[in-house]
């Protein structure tokens, strides 16, 4: 039987960063609810035949049975990609985000995009405000977190989600810790992989005010400021940290917090 299909999540408009994608609907039942996201995200509407034909650029707004997501080209083959759920159980304390964030009873995730650091500290018992400034992200975002309500994962109760630019609220915002994760720039071989970050590359393109977005970060932390960084990529900003803890394939640099941003 086909799920009854959720409205279209209600989100406080982010700063307006270049025109939405067009919003496809999978199946002449999703079409109403296509309708929905694309007025709430001021995009046009494209058919499923035009998309097909190659129509709607690198990435489209895809609305079916399973909610909102995101969508490259058919010529790709690729699935639609959406946020996943928070996992069903924290992890280990050896866990280097775990590990980074330390005691903090609570945490902003300041450039949350598909939320899946948020769920994973979610899960661990940490409830965790999410911010996101890029409407189209926001909207997936927002419309997976009622979806995960909806089917009882236990972490979901502990995540709020904020559609705004953390530049402009976390002066006014207090959490023990902030978690910063602003996209790296591609550098060839060394670029993360993964539909989900190519498909977000492409709407949102690089985070260039990384250094502003450290500093008011700074103000709002009690304890620390967390930045998650590709094992060897640059400090951010070139800002040096006073210690980092590293993983596999990433880093977690840490901040102590300020009384203002520098």
């Amino acid at each position: 039987m086909r799920a009854t299909p959720s409205p279209a999540p209600t989100v406080p408009a982010a700063s307006p960063l270049g025109a939405a994608p067009a919003v496809v609907a999978a199946s002449v039942a999703d079409e109403a609810r296509a309708d929905q996201v694309a007025s709430a995200l001021a995009a046009s509407r494209l058919t499923l035949a035009a998309w097909r034909a190659g129509d709607g650029g690198p990435v489209v707004v895809w609305v079916d049975a399973d909610g909102v997501a995101l969508r490259g080209p058919a010529a790709s083959g690729a699935d639609p990609v959406r946020p996943p759920p928070p996992p069903s159980a924290g992890r280990g304390g050896r866990d280097p985000l775990l590990r980074a964030i330390g005691a903090a009873a609570d945490v902003i995730d300041a450039t949350a995009g598909w939320g899946v650091d948020a769920g994973v500290l979610a899960a661990a018992g940490r409830p965790v405000r999410m911010l996101e400034r890029h409407p189209v992200l926001a909207l997936v975002l927002a419309d997976a977190l009622v979806r995960w309500r909806a089917a009882g994962h236990p972490a979901a109760t502990r995540l709020e989600l904020l559609a705004v630019d953390a530049r402009h609220v976390l002066a006014s915002l207090r959490a023990d810790a902030v978690l910063l994760d602003p996209m790296y720039p591609e550098r060839g071989k060394r670029a993360r992989k993964g539909e989900d970050l190519s498909l977000a590359r492409r709407l949102v393109g690089d985070d260039d005010d990384q250094g502003e977005l450290l500093a008011v970060a700074r103000v709002a932390a009690r304890r620390r400021v967390v930045v998650k960084r590709p094992r060897t990529a640059p400090y951010l900003a070139g800002r040096v940290p006073t210690g980092s803890i590293v993983g596999r394939t990433t880093r977690y640099d840490l901040y102590p917090p300020s009384e203002e941003p520098t």
